[in-house]
């Protein structure tokens, strides 16, 4: 039985599949089938050549995981906020919550909260939230940045986010 791409989204999101709740983003179908953004050459998951074809609206698929360098994989179907004992807004929704990762500090180098990954559409976005010993960021193939307060940075696979020069992060697209 032949079904519509909105049709298979609806019987994801009842089945339960893990990232078929997330936002609805608009996508297109590399040949193996999986989602990328319409705006997409390759497949941003397998690299393949995305033929054209029209968008389709689908809940956004997981965008990747980050390995910490401590120990770790967090996985991107929402945001993150990381720091030395971060908190979130108890007012916000458990579905609008980010993941909350709790990263040592021998020294109490790493601020509370110190730095948030924040997803939009398929971007993904790294921001440090006025940590005092900051945040640097390193594109693949770039040397390393740091942050402004509060400036998003757009990061891809393979980009390298550290933390008050203590605890690295690895940016990582799912296989």
């Amino acid at each position: 039985m032949t079904q519509d791409r909105q049709s298979l989204a609806t019987l994801a999101q009842a089945a339960g599949i893990p990232g078929s709740d997330g936002p609805i983003v608009l996508a297109v179908l590399c040949p193996a089938g999986h989602a990328s953004s319409p705006h997409s050459g390759s497949c941003r998951v397998c690299g393949r050549d995305i033929p054209p074809q029209q968008p389709f609206q689908t809940p956004r698929p997981r965008l990747g995981h980050l390995r910490i360098s401590t120990g770790g994989v967090v996985p991107l179907d929402r945001g993150v906020l990381l720091g030395r004992a971060p908190r979130v807004n108890a007012d916000l929704p458990p579905n609008a919550r980010p993941h909350l990762v709790r990263l040592a500090s021998a020294d109490n180098d790493l601020s509370r909260n110190h730095a948030e990954i924040v997803l939009e559409g398929w971007h993904v976005l790294v921001r440090d939230l006025g940590s005092t010993n900051g945040t640097t960021v390193a594109l693949p193939g770039q040397p390393p940045v740091r942050l402004r307060p509060t400036e998003d940075q757009g990061i891809e696979p393979g980009t390298v986010i550290t933390l008050a020069d203590e605890v690295t992060l690895v940016y990582e697209a799912e296989a």
